[in-house]
């Protein structure tokens, strides 16, 4: 007989097992993107293992939602929307759990959205096998993005989400004026009406962590080539520049949640993967804390969730860089986004798996460069970019990631997790 999982984590062990996932559907698969809830469920990107060694674009992922008794109803308002437009989520009992998984086209929370896209598309998954479409990121049940085909060797981004899509195009604007390179909107004129479809150009040749060869913390894949180049750098370099402007531009002005009191969940999260882990977790959380709290630090417009993946880098005749994704944009400590930046190709380097040591912030390749160009463009509210206040919060965006090894469905996620709150350690000292 069939052992049963149980405790709270046992739907999520079962997407982290990839060998007995992979037994109980019948192919190779592996599943990362985990969103977790104790006792209840856990939802997950599943993609073929071929499509995950090859990298990001390779293969098309599917969902799959992992499910105690106590959230069978989700199973079934899955199962229902499919079957309301002839569509079929495959449903199997294993282990004491249901497993219900299907292709992007039947994603529940997605489903109006892509109703849109039906319109040019009747199935998304058959425009993918097709080469009509392309996906470049899914979050299930949250956002879905991909890359559409147009004659001419043109191409643009649709951007479907499960939340309505408000106030981009005002703000993509006001940052333009204000001399922020960004990517705007354009008019959905191919596409009805819908609050949750968005249509962008194509721009550039892909972002800077590709461009950097650095390591997707989110997944494990590592993104393009082995070490960061001339270009790389020299984008990263553009990239401070762009920074420097959108910190001294007065145009975002919807403040952010308190940067040391949303630090408090993460120790409540860990705590239910590993008491142990979040004992640890709760004493640097507090040394960040204290560290955020004694200093002033200038405040602005800023982008909330800055990284190397969020700066696509142009091609011959277009802007050196832009920027993209502010839906966390808003106005806070401008030395949040120089950190999450160092604090992400800090990771992307060393791969979170092994004690790094005591990192040197200030000479990882693109880092040092976009903090240059950052330091050669001072707004009116310059801050800089190293020393003590620096580690603060490359420590503080590090904890907002310290779980990301548990969600990535690293098999050692657990040593991978205690490898990042090391890291944090070493950062405040």
């Amino acid at each position: 007989m069939t052992a049963v999982l149980t405790g709270e984590r046992a739907t999520a062990d079962l997407l982290i097992d990839h060998t007995r996932l992979s037994e109980v559907l019948g192919r190779g698969v592996r599943a990362h993107r985990l969103r977790f809830k104790p006792s209840l469920s856990t939802i997950a990107v599943l993609v073929d293992n071929a499509g995950a060694d090859a990298g990001a674009g390779a293969g098309v992922p599917q969902w799959i939602q992992v499910s105690h008794a106590a959230h069978g109803d989700k199973v079934a308002n899955a199962v229902r929307r499919a079957e309301e437009r002839g569509q079929r989520v495959e449903v199997r009992h294993v282990d004491g759990l249901t497993v219900a998984l299907g292709d992007l086209d039947t994603d529940p929370r997605l489903q109006r959205g892509l109703d849109a896209l039906r319109t040019r598309h009747s199935s998304v998954a058959d425009a993918l096998a097709a080469g009509d479409l392309e996906v470049l990121r899914y979050n299930p049940r949250r956002r879905l993005v991909l890359r559409r085909r147009l004659p001419d060797d043109r191409s643009e981004v649709l951007r479907v989400t499960a939340a309505k899509q408000y106030g981009s195009r005002r703000a993509m604007a006001l940052l333009t004026d204000a001399g922020v390179p960004v990517v705007e909107p354009l008019p959905r004129e191919s596409l009805p009406l819908s609050h949750r479809v968005s249509v962008w150009p194509w721009f550039g040749r892909g972002d800077l962590a590709h461009l950097g060869g650095l390591t997707d913390t989110r997944t494990g894949i590592r993104a393009g080539a082995t070490a960061a180049s001339g270009a790389a750098t020299d984008a990263a370099c553009a990239a401070g520049d762009v920074l420097a402007r959108l910190h001294g531009a007065d145009v975002l002005h919807a403040n952010l949640p308190d940067p040391g009191l949303a630090l408090s969940s993460l120790v409540t999260d860990l705590a239910v993967l590993d008491p142990d882990a979040a004992a640890r977790m709760d004493v640097v959380v507090r040394q960040t804390r204290a560290r955020i709290a004694a200093e002033p630090w200038p405040v602005g417009s800023v982008h909330g969730d800055f990284s190397a993946d969020q700066v696509l880098v142009g091609g011959p005749g277009e802007d050196v860089v832009r920027l993209i994704d502010f839906d966390r944009a808003g106005r806070g400590p401008l030395l949040c986004d120089l950190a999450a930046f160092a604090a992400a190709e800090l990771l992307a380097t060393s791969r979170a798996s092994a004690a790094p040591g005591s990192p040197d912030l200030e000479t990882l390749p693109l880092s040092a460069a976009l903090f240059s160009g950052y330091a050669a463009r001072p707004g009116p509210a310059a801050v800089s970019p190293e020393g003590r206040g620096l580690r603060t919060w490359v420590a503080r965006s590090l904890l907002t990631r310290a779980i990301e090894p548990f969600r990535c469905a690293d098999p050692d996620w657990l040593a991978a997790i205690h490898g990042r709150i090391d890291q944090v350690e070493d950062v405040l000292r």
